[in-house]
């Protein structure tokens, strides 16, 4: 796994690093007075022999015993210190480099802890129900200043949800489910409902009169390959005159049954238009003649017809949504409104507010384990991330200052234990 550096702010990091850098310089110097003690014990009454009883006999032996264990403490507690974070000195001694060496058994008791102490089921049941959800929601929604602004929260982040790129993957959702629904879904009730609302409308008689006219024009239109027709079909010995005045009779009856067809009133109109109205009932009764319009409907519409009718329609909501949205009185922040009066008023009553906050309660623990071990692989494969010089840089600067303290504690003890031991060996010796 990469090595990457631990994310801090630069502005904290840099007062911490300061602040244990001061400290170091605290802690140095009450080493250094204590070992100034000592060696001033060692040297000042072999060097001025007229001073060693000055200022009271014995003093210089108290100071060096001072300056003695203060050194011994400070140096011991620096030691230990020092070896939390690195090799003291540079010296590759065992036990030491503490943090830098264990950084994965560090990551994993981190993540460990957090996981027992933060992630337990029992310790967030608790802190769910502590949480009271439909209070806070039933407090939140009784003022109307607070329902007021979640309306303009959510008109607000409406151009944002339906932004251009939003509104192309919305149209192709639209457009491939209904594709999906359009494959899957029985047709022949909807192609059965069409061809009877068609047969009912004021154009379906207008529409026969019009196929009515076309065919007879076709008919004459036709009569020279009519004619062409009979004759080819005619026996030799036959009269030409005979043909073509049979040919004109098949002609000029099939124009006329053909105009018959416009009239509800004539034998073929009223059989035309009875064998139409029985085809919706037949579709829905399962004769093939469905599944034929049913495919031939599937066929028609594709998925290019149906993005470019999503493509319309989602352009015109979109449109009408954001122009109601920017409207004060518009009937969207009307309708939040109104949805969320009635959401307070329901939470008034005490089994709506229980069946909430079961409900957040069951939620919230039913996601849980599958969000624990995601949490505790995120924490232990983030640290473990780390470069583990920077990890214990980082680290050593996060408590580095209250280790200074134990530097100074440990000099300023051993400094007062090794008084009280040279008085008590002075009193009893």
């Amino acid at each position: 796994m990469p090595q990457q550096p631990l994310p801090f702010d630069p502005a904290t990091a840099g007062d911490r690093a300061a602040a244990l850098r001061r400290w170091r310089r605290v802690a140095g110097f009450y080493l250094a007075v204590v070992a100034g003690l000592w060696l001033a014990a060692r040297l000042v009454p072999r060097l001025l022999p007229d001073a060693i009883g000055w200022p009271w006999p014995g003093f210089w032996s108290l100071l060096r015993a001072v300056g003695e264990a203060g050194l011994v403490g400070g140096l011991a507690d620096w030691f230990a210190v020092t070896a939390l974070f690195r090799h003291p000195l540079g010296v590759p001694v065992p036990h030491t480099a503490l943090v830098p060496q264990n950084r994965d058994r560090i990551a994993d008791g981190i993540a460990t802890y957090i996981d027992s102490e933060f992630l337990a089921p029992d310790r967030l049941r608790g802190q769910v129900q502590r949480l009271n959800a439909a209070d806070q929601v039933a407090g939140l929604l009784a003022a109307p200043a607070n329902r007021a602004q979640m309306a303009d929260l959510a008109l607000a982040s409406l151009p944002r949800l339906l932004s251009r790129g939003r509104e192309a993957a919305l149209r192709e959702a639209l457009a491939r489910a209904a594709m999906e629904g359009l494959r899957a879904m029985d047709l022949r009730p909807m192609v059965a409902r069409l061809l009877r609302d068609a047969m009912d409308s004021p154009l379906f008689e207008a529409l026969i009169q019009e196929m009515s006219d076309h065919g007879v024009v076709l008919i004459h239109g036709s009569r020279p390959h009519i004619r062409d027709a009979v004759a080819n079909r005619s026996k030799w010995w036959m009269p030409r005159t005979l043909d073509r005045s049979l040919a004109d009779q098949v002609t000029d009856a099939l124009a006329g049954h053909l105009f018959d067809l416009r009239s509800p009133h004539s034998e073929a109109g009223r059989g035309l238009r009875q064998w139409l109205r029985e085809i919706p009932d037949r579709i829905q009764e399962g004769d093939p003649l469905g599944d034929r319009l049913a495919s031939v409907l599937r066929n028609a519409v594709d998925i290019r017809t149906l993005r470019l009718l999503a493509h319309h329609l989602i352009g015109r909501l979109k449109t009408a949504a954001l122009e109601d949205a920017a409207n004060p009185d518009g009937v969207l922040r009307d309708a939040l409104d109104a949805m969320l009066v009635s959401l307070a008023r329901e939470l008034e009553q005490p089994a709506t507010r229980a069946r909430l906050d079961a409900a957040v309660e069951g939620a919230f623990l039913a996601a849980i384990p599958g969000w624990r071990q995601a949490i505790r692989s995120f924490v232990t494969d983030t640290l473990k991330a780390q470069d583990a010089a920077d990890f214990s840089r980082r680290l050593e600067e996060g408590v580095g200052k209250d280790l200074q303290f134990i530097r100074i504690n440990g000099t300023v003890l051993g400094a007062l234990i090794g008084a009280g031991l040279y008085l008590l060996d002075l009193t009893f010796g």
